[in-house]
């Protein structure tokens, strides 16, 4: 089966394809043959995969290999512009065996809209597939992770990410947010790095990242958002945001 594939043309061992959806929409459960790297050009997509939630906001997008069967919700208030790039079995033995976030650049997402509206005809055949080629090689190196906003089953850690994750708390600091639990500093973090596999720090950024890609595209002023994350000056807000996610607030309402 290997060997067939492996004998094709780089375009015809990865497929491109996009789809638009609004919120709530759903993709029912299904699995491919085919190896399936999905992300969103805008919006937020929530995934369920063999029983665990994803999610793929800007700058991250989903790994799942073949034959894995999975669902996914669109959460996002504001259209999605969606994208689905699959490659043949061939081809996934170079990727992991198991459900990851993969980072993405923005040149990424310039060469994947390139693609999409590339013309490739016979004529221009060479010029595309060395497009693929590259998104390729720019899937096989980017920077993986198990999750990025991994949930906790543990009875403990549980009601401290429901604390973190809620809007009106994201004003208080995140040691204001722990004073509620009695736990000590470092209790908390050996139980976070066992159970999410990053500080607690980390994930509550990635929860307000979400948060604010969200409110951005619903047309909340940077000024507003930013006070609501806590940040008393926009400019900071801003520089925290660009970190995440490679733009700034107004570069990625735009």
């Amino acid at each position: 089966m290997l060997n067939r594939y492996a004998t094709l043309t780089i375009e015809q061992q990865i497929e491109i394809f996009e789809a638009h959806y609004t919120a709530t929409d759903t993709v029912y459960p299904h699995s491919c043959i085919w190896g399936d790297f999905n992300f969103c050009l805008n919006g937020v997509f929530e995934y369920e995969i063999q029983g665990q939630h994803h999610l793929s906001p800007a700058s991250y997008g989903l790994w799942i290999p073949p034959h894995t069967e999975h669902c996914s919700t669109a959460i996002d208030d504001q259209p999605i512009h969606y994208v689905a790039i699959r490659l043949a079995p061939h081809l996934c033995t170079q990727f992991p065996k198991q459900t990851e976030v993969f980072s993405i650049q923005p040149f990424f997402r310039l060469l994947v809209q390139e693609i999409l509206h590339f013309p490739h005809t016979q004529s221009d055949i060479q010029p595309y597939r060395h497009l693929l080629q590259v998104l390729l090689d720019q899937l096989r190196t980017a920077p993986k992770h198990h999750h990025y906003l991994p949930p906790s089953h543990n009875v403990i850690l549980k009601p401290i990410l429901a604390f973190l994750s809620q809007v009106e708390n994201f004003q208080l600091s995140l040691q204001q947010c722990l004073a509620h639990f009695p736990l000590s500093e470092r209790q908390l973090l050996r139980l976070s790095q066992t159970e999410l596999n990053m500080s607690l720090s980390e994930w509550r950024n990635r929860a307000k990242i979400i948060y604010a890609i969200q409110q951005l595209r619903s047309g909340q002023s940077i000024k507003a958002l930013s006070f609501e994350l806590g940040y008393q000056h926009s400019s900071s807000f801003i520089e925290f945001f660009k970190r995440y996610t490679g733009k700034t607030p107004s570069q990625h309402r735009a």
